[in-house]
């Protein structure tokens, strides 16, 4: 399968497939939309051993992969994972990997990797209001909350 590399903005970018019809990720999403029909796997990629799999076949390559070459393989193993994506032949689908930016207790990235249907996009979400907010106007309170708010939302996704 063909690997998209992508950084999405998590205030502003969203994860839509047209042909469904169905949003897979988006700002106001506090979670994947792991029901979508567009949706067919994902990985963390901290955690390649928690997939989320929605295709059978996928599954069970995935699994023998696992066992067979990942689960006792001590150091790196990012490479060998994203040669099993490309190796994986599926017309019908591709690979976003998603590098996620945000702000903890100092500047984070999180790697999120995507099996979706092919003609899947991620774009500007339409229903973001691209008005700028006038921050000088809020208080240090609401500035402090609205960090915090920004904060939780990027740990939850």
């Amino acid at each position: 399968m063909k690997i998209i590399q992508s950084s999405p903005e998590m205030d502003t970018d969203r994860m839509y497939c047209p042909s469904t019809d169905e949003v897979i990720f988006a700002p106001d999403y506090e979670e994947i939309n792991e029901n979508a029909d567009a949706f067919i796997a994902s990985w963390n990629a901290s955690m390649l051993g928690e997939s989320i799999i929605t295709d059978k076949t996928l599954e069970a390559a995935w699994d023998k992969f696992y066992i067979e070459v990942l689960k006792d393989k001590r150091g790196y193993i990012w490479d060998d994972f994203r040669n099993f994506l490309k190796a994986y032949d599926n017309p019908e689908w591709i690979v976003y990997e998603c590098d996620f930016y945000g702000m903890a207790c100092g500047p984070t990235c999180d790697t999120l990797v995507f099996v979706v249907k092919a003609d899947t996009v991620i774009e500007e979400d339409p229903n973001i209001d691209n008005e700028e907010e006038e921050i000088i106007e809020k208080t240090e309170k609401e500035i402090e909350d609205e960090i915090i708010a920004r904060q939780i939302r990027s740990l939850l996704r």
